[in-house]
């Protein structure tokens, strides 16, 4: 009896293993696109920074509540439940930075040294990353 109960627990720890070995981790990193660039003379020389955030690796899936912020200024938003947000800033030399609102901090979204202009608008989508198995 001892040695069906062996082999019973041998079969488990093989079959365990073989699913485990079977498992696919994959990483896919953030990344940031630049959509439209544009002047709109209603924006009284501010300038104003728009998009969606977006799990990467999907087909355009929102991700409502990511943080969206200028580093190094008090400067910050949230996408909305589709994935939505604006911020209305003054004209200078930017890193924008943008991080999921369950991601790890290695998924942070950065886009760096972006020069706005007085009355420009520019269109900024994030592809927030994330591991799958």
């Amino acid at each position: 009896m001892k040695t069906k109960k062996k082999i019973g627990f041998l079969v488990v720890v093989l079959l365990l293993f073989v699913v485990n070995s079977c498992r696919h981790i994959a990483i896919i990193d953030s990344s940031v696109e630049i959509v439209s660039r544009g002047i709109d003379i209603a924006l009284n020389d501010s300038a104003l920074i728009y998009g969606s955030v977006i799990a990467a690796g999907t087909e355009n899936m929102p991700e409502p509540g990511a943080s969206i912020w200028i580093e190094g200024a008090d400067i910050k938003t949230t996408s909305d439940v589709w994935g939505h947000y604006s911020l209305q800033i003054l004209p200078g030399t930017y890193n924008i930075k943008c991080l999921g609102l369950y991601s790890d901090e290695r998924f942070t979204a950065v886009l760096d040294n972006i020069s706005l202009l007085p009355n420009e608008k520019i269109e900024i989508r994030f592809y927030l990353g994330c591991i799958v198995e």
